[in-house]
């Protein structure tokens, strides 16, 4: 039976050459859309380069403080990344994470070489953000515990500022980088990280001790990132819990502002809050407004295809009111009529997915996703198995959504009826 509607749909295929182009175009452009959007923002929740063990990372990024007066909450508040004092005094000293790393950035930094502007990005760090981050060490050695508390004047820099400022040459190490009023040492050359990392970003880092201001400030806000290393999921909630508990010693012992710190979020969750009050963030509401999203992006062209369907239909009338005629029955042409309409999908489905690697390879890095106000990445390609089985399913659904109103309608023909003139 499935034989024969296949070859049946591959005969209507042909005859209706304009339905067929129609079809397939909407389906595969739709598909190639979701796949080119859910490949890149896998790439960068899952982590690439040095974020490659990003499932077993956390961060402290954002501090919200609110001003208390007699013991209430004022209207107005600030939101910031956490401040040196909160990350270097309390949050450096959890004790369940493996691995906990306080750095400032990335932050533009903008020069002048050989009369040309060049802007580049710089990140200020500790010793461990060498630790959590996995780069490829090209030349040298990071820099060390010691010469970050004492403050040394050294930097690690990427493959491509080494290129922009010394040219080809193969060893640069202990040669110096001007920044600001300040000549850093260059103690390693690093592999340039994914455009599609978020944390671990830059093209000049240096040790953060070469801030001069607020190591002694209890300020709760500033530019800091703390990031927690652990091993597995329940150690994860253990940093979650441990930080959420110094959070609210801190918050009960300040009787001037209340202090709310989410977290540690995962790079996930992150995105999900984005630039918004990291106190308003739900998890359940937030996924339901993207499936949401999500779902009106499948059934506009979903609407489309069955307007398509139903046209088809009446095109087919003759056909139809034939074959019940001849005893067809109404379940019988139900199930061809979705049969036929998930092979359309499933073919342009394919054709999508071949088409998000065709665009990407091609148009390169010309093509970027904006994550948020300042942030763009470009699109990648990059082949997840889960990524395939869920474009297969939206395929799926969109096939089923597309024709089970208009086979419906088919299957409820009066063979009779129809051929002496009236509608199907």
């Amino acid at each position: 039976m499935l034989k024969n509607y296949f070859k049946i749909y591959l005969k209507i295929a042909a005859e209706n050459r304009l339905y067929t182009f129609l079809s397939l175009f909407g389906i595969s452009i739709t598909i190639m859309f979701v796949m080119i959007f859910s490949m890149t923002i896998t790439k960068i929740t899952s982590g690439s380069g040095p974020e490659k063990d990003l499932k077993n990372t956390v961060f402290c990024w954002r501090a919200k403080s609110v001003p208390v007066k007699n013991g209430k909450r004022s209207m107005g508040y600030s939101i910031s990344r956490c401040g040196k004092w909160i990350s270097e005094t309390h949050f450096k000293n959890i004790k369940s994470a493996d691995i906990v790393s306080m750095y400032d950035g990335p932050e533009s930094w903008e020069f002048i070489l050989n009369g040309k502007y060049q802007k580049k990005k710089q990140t200020r760090t500790d010793a461990e953000y060498w630790k959590i981050f996995n780069y490829k060490f090209l030349q040298g050695r990071p820099y060390t515990n010691e010469e970050v508390t004492s403050g040394a004047n050294l930097a690690v820099i990427t493959r491509s500022l080494s290129v922009l400022l010394f040219g080809q040459e193969k060893d640069v190490l202990g040669k110096t980088v001007h920044y600001n009023s300040t000549d850093l040492v260059i103690t390693g050359v690093v592999e340039d990280p994914p455009l599609t990392d978020q944390n671990a970003v830059g093209d000049l880092f240096f040790p953060y001790t070469q801030l001069k201001f607020g190591i002694n400030s209890d300020n709760y806000l500033g530019g800091f990132i703390t990031a927690f290393k652990g091993k597995s999921p329940e150690q994860l909630k253990e940093i979650r819990k441990e930080v959420q508990d110094v959070v609210s010693r801190l918050d009960v012992a300040d009787t001037t502002q209340a202090l709310y710190i989410p977290g540690p979020n995962s790079q996930l969750e992150k995105m999900m809050i984005g630039y918004g009050d990291p106190e308003d963030y739900s998890p359940g509401v937030s996924l339901l407004k993207y499936l949401l999203i999500v779902l009106a992006f499948i059934l506009l062209p979903a609407i489309n295809l069955m307007a398509l369907n139903f046209a088809r239909i009446h095109e087919r009338g003759e056909e139809i009111a034939i074959r019940k005629s001849f005893g067809a029955s109404s379940g019988m042409l139900r199930r061809q009529f979705l049969y036929e309409n998930i092979l359309m999908t499933l073919a342009g489905g394919v054709i999508g997915i071949i088409l998000s690697y065709l665009v990407v390879i091609l148009l390169g890095n010309s093509l970027t996703i904006n994550l948020d106000f300042f942030s763009r990445v470009p699109v990648t390609f990059s082949f997840n198995y889960k990524v395939f089985a869920v474009s297969l399913a939206a395929c799926l659904i969109f096939g089923l959504l597309s024709g089970f109103l208009p086979a419906i309608r088919l299957s409820k023909m009066k063979p009779a009826l129809y051929l002496k003139g009236g509608e199907i």
